[in-house]
């Protein structure tokens, strides 16, 4: 008997996306595969030198396809096309798949497990979001993904989250407490290979711009130490960022790569950012003795971050990124923020733009 998938907000090791086993949609040759060997950046690297893209940048792969898709050579641009296209069927593969009411019981090894992927029969809408849908790769895709992900036996409607690369800070800002008035708060998000930081700035109900958008890499020292160090200096920038002459307060949203529990990273081995579970009050005073202003900080787990990105209560978001991501936009409490119709401006720290490879 299946159990009912009662906690989206609060994700287990067995809501991972990685180990799902794609189906036949399509036939595209990665029936049998698994989603992580398929899907993951490593993938879409192996995939562009399959397709004659050899050479590209594992850091930096979507700014290298963006950048071949939009070049005026020819040849080049028809590879990234293919390229990007077949990595969406891909994706679009692994959505009939999750649509598939046979999935849970086939793939379901725990009660956990099954409660999981039955959840994805009644999964209104999906979106992608994650660093490898950045810029000019978003479209192209998305265009492979709707060919595959339509032939489910009970398909949805797949979009691409606005913004894609940056579907988790925007997530984590439409959680930022409305109030009366104009507030700034921090946004971040600490993922596996960049933290990046915005003061996320709000008026009443709705979220009106990110600002002092930064971006840099994650600790290359292993250890909770540098971990702490790193999150606490990227944090306390933003908070200097964010707070006014009058400021008493700044609140912090922080999308997190990592499973959630009671308001904290998991501390389940699974990625780097568990250590923060035991060492949450040290990293907040950190940044207030830094700051010089009080702070409160909150944890979101990145993929319902980016669920929370664009969609409604009963979306699923897909990231792309080192590793497949998932989340499901939260349902109940206070209604997220709302982002302008015509898009969220966005302003980075450095006038000139992102630093290279800050995106995908």
């Amino acid at each position: 008997m299946t159990e009912t998938f009662d906690r989206p907000r609060e994700l287990t090791g067995d809501a991972s996306l990685n180990h799902v086993v794609l189906g036949p949609a399509g036939s595209i040759g990665v029936e049998g595969r698994l989603a992580q060997d398929a899907c993951s950046r490593d993938a879409l690297h192996a995939l562009a030198a399959d397709l004659g893209l050899p050479g590209l940048r594992r850091d930096r792969l979507a700014d290298d396809l963006a950048r071949a898709a939009a070049s005026s050579d020819a040849e080049a641009a028809r590879s990234a096309a293919a390229v990007l296209h077949a990595f969406g069927m891909r994706l679009g593969a692994l959505v009939a798949t999750l649509r598939d009411p046979a999935t849970p019981e086939r793939q379901g090894s725990t009660p956990h497990r099954r409660a999981f992927l039955a959840r994805w029969t009644a999964v209104e809408r999906v979106w992608f979001g994650g660093g490898l849908l950045a810029g000019g790769c978003g479209p192209l895709v998305l265009e492979g993904a709707r060919a595959t992900a339509g032939l489910a036996p009970h398909p949805c409607p797949v979009a691409v989250s606005p913004r894609p690369e940056l579907a988790p800070l925007i997530g984590a800002a439409r959680h930022v407490p409305a109030g009366s008035g104009a507030e700034a708060a921090v946004v971040a998000d600490l993922g596996h290979t960049r933290i990046r930081t915005a003061v996320a700035e709000r008026h009443d109900g709705t979220l009106r711009r990110l600002r002092h958008l930064r971006a840099g890499p994650v600790p290359r020292r292993p250890g909770a130490d540098a971990v702490e160090a790193a999150v606490g200096a990227a944090l306390a920038a933003a908070v200097r960022d964010a707070a006014g002459p009058a400021s008493k307060r700044v609140r912090v949203v922080v999308s997190v790569a990592s499973f959630v529990r009671d308001g904290l990273p998991a501390d389940d081995g699974q990625g780097i950012y568990g250590c923060l579970a035991a060492r949450a009050p040290a990293l907040l005073r950190a940044v207030r003795d830094a700051a010089g202003v009080s702070a409160d900080l909150r944890f979101l787990h990145d993929g319902t971050a980016a669920a929370s990105a664009g969609g409604g209560p009963g979306d699923a978001a897909i990231t792309a990124g080192t590793w497949l991501g998932v989340g499901f936009a939260p349902s109940g409490g206070p209604p997220p923020l709302a982002v302008p119709r015509r898009g969220l401006p966005v302003a980075w720290a450095d006038e000139a733009g992102p630093p290279p490879g800050a995106l995908g």
